[in-house]
């Protein structure tokens, strides 16, 4: 075999000879970070709000489907119609007082937090064996989220509060038997 010259391999014989890249005209070291605030954060901002917002909802609905299945115990395992309707109103306003005193607001807005309705296969409802369905109507509030997205800089969305619905209902229903033995 040849040396590498044979084979058209020549190693430079000094630094000059030596291909190097453009010198750069000015330091660019921190542009990326001071891209990324400029443009992602802007991006990043409203679809933070976005996914929060819909967090609020799924959270709203797990908690209306809860509280349906624990208003249904209430009213199953009461002696009679009007008990069972009056413990699952109390249970209802006694969950709203407490969520309400959770996020320091009152009650008041919320008409529909407390309705449902009550379908039974036989009447009247409370007796061995009959099916009743409870269907719960709950108001989530989404005034918060709203707010926070009209403050967000630049609003990316160029959409006010006025153009977004504020108020979704959640229905909930829970089925279930009154039990042959009381």
């Amino acid at each position: 075999m040849g040396s590498r010259e044979d084979i058209g391999f020549k190693r430079p014989s000094n630094k000059r000879e030596r291909k190097r890249g453009p010198i750069p005209s000015c330091d660019e070291r921190g542009s990326a970070t001071s891209e990324f605030i400029l443009i992602a954060l802007p991006l990043f901002l409203p679809a933070l709000l976005f996914f929060l917002a819909i967090s609020q909802i799924s959270r709203a609905e797990m908690e209306a489907s809860m509280l349906a299945r624990e208003a249904l115990k209430a009213f199953i395992s009461s002696e009679n119609d009007a008990e069972a309707h009056l413990r699952t109103r109390l249970l209802l306003s006694q969950y709203s007082q407490l969520s309400a005193s959770g996020r320091k607001e009152t009650t008041s807005g919320n008409s529909l937090s407390n309705q449902y309705s009550i379908t039974c296969s036989s009447y009247p409802c409370i007796q061995p064996g009959s099916q009743v369905e409870l269907t719960l109507f709950s108001i989530i509030d989404l005034d918060s989220e709203i707010s926070g997205m009209e403050q967000a800089p630049g609003n990316s969305w160029g959409v006010d509060s006025n153009q977004i619905e504020k108020r979704r209902v959640a229905i909930a229903s829970a089925r279930g038997y009154v039990d042959k033995w009381s």
